[in-house]
């Protein structure tokens, strides 16, 4: 029986290791996270009441998501609050980031905790990220040979699948639909996520032994949440690897798998299209940063367009060309 969303809320303290980040929480994740070992880099804990009392005036407003719910209601809303920066989910949670080492949380409505976790692990923990200067892009990578081969979509795009059906092939998940991308002493490393994946019903019975069995990311959302490792599904590599090339997944009806390459300049603007949060890093003012290291990466990273025809039973070939050109 899983717990209710009131008890799993709070835990004690916890050291927990994500995107290569190591912190430490009172918070109780559902998902799998890698163990932070005694480390922390940040810590995030929760607060029973917002951080900086409300109402905010339009002055500390930076950002202000156009995507809306069926109310009119953005979905998320950026301030700037003295020398806090309040990252908001309406009727989900906030989250208070401060200095770079501590993330403050307050959960609006206790049934949607499952929820205000995700944000955590999807674009709180991605903007935390980006004032590092570290991107991230919405990918999902494998390890090929010691180095990490991501592929690039959008929603739908087949982006897990791709690396489900690598995985298939005796290589190791990196990271699932979240990539972050950091530059060291001139070369370029993908970090890893944590050992889960998220796949539709159709994937997860196409993957996995008793698809049935899986919990769902969230009531009312048909995707499952996939373990990835010991006991679950292929295997998962915790480390940074060096990043060996950039694939843009584009599925078609039918037709022959193609790997084409992209000028570093068409590359750059994929980039930019395919990171994380791209308009809430444009409004806090961090896009010229990174559009500067995407502009290095393309310069020394391959980047090519892979089209595939839709259909499971195409990925073996789809792996299989993908391997021979990397």
């Amino acid at each position: 029986m899983g717990l209710s969303s009131e008890s799993r809320q709070l835990a004690d303290v916890r050291f927990y290791r994500v995107f290569d980040l190591p912190f430490a929480s009172n918070f109780l994740f559902c998902y799998l996270l890698g163990d932070g070992e005694g480390k922390a880099e940040m810590s995030f804990t929760l607060s029973p009441c917002p951080v900086v009392p409300g109402p905010w005036t339009n002055e500390s407003l930076i950002y202000r998501s156009p995507h809306v719910d069926r109310g009119g209601q953005s979905l998320s809303v950026l301030y700037h609050l003295d020398v806090w920066e309040a990252l908001c989910f309406p009727e989900i949670g906030d989250f208070y980031l401060q200095g770079g080492d501590r993330i403050v949380g307050h959960i609006a409505d206790p049934e949607k905790t499952g929820l205000f976790e995700l944000r955590f692990l999807g674009p709180v923990l991605s903007y935390w990220l980006e004032r590092r200067g570290i991107p991230a892009l919405h990918a999902s990578a494998v390890e090929v040979n010691g180095r990490a081969v991501a592929f690039l979509s959008r929603h739908g795009g087949g982006k897990t699948g791709l690396a489900a059906a690598l995985m298939r092939a005796g290589h190791s998940l990196l990271t699932d639909d979240i990539l972050p991308v950091e530059e060291i002493e001139g070369t370029f490393h993908a970090r890893p996520g944590y050992p889960q994946m998220r796949m539709w019903p159709d994937e997860a019975a196409h993957f996995i032994e008793r698809p049935e069995e899986l919990p769902i990311v969230l009531p009312g959302l048909a995707k499952k949440r996939v373990p990835v490792g010991a006991g679950g599904f292929g295997a998962f590599r915790d480390v940074s690897l060096p990043l060996a090339g950039l694939y843009i997944a584009e599925r078609r009806a039918e037709g022959p798998v193609e790997i084409l390459d992209v000028s570093p300049r068409d590359a750059l603007i994929e980039l930019v299209r395919h990171s994380f949060s791209p308009y809430l890093v444009e409004a806090a003012g961090l896009q010229p940063s990174r559009f500067d290291l995407f502009a290095r990466l393309v310069r020394n990273i391959s980047v090519r367009r892979l089209l595939y025809p839709s259909g499971f039973e195409r990925l073996p070939e789809v792996v299989e060309i993908v391997l021979a050109s990397c």
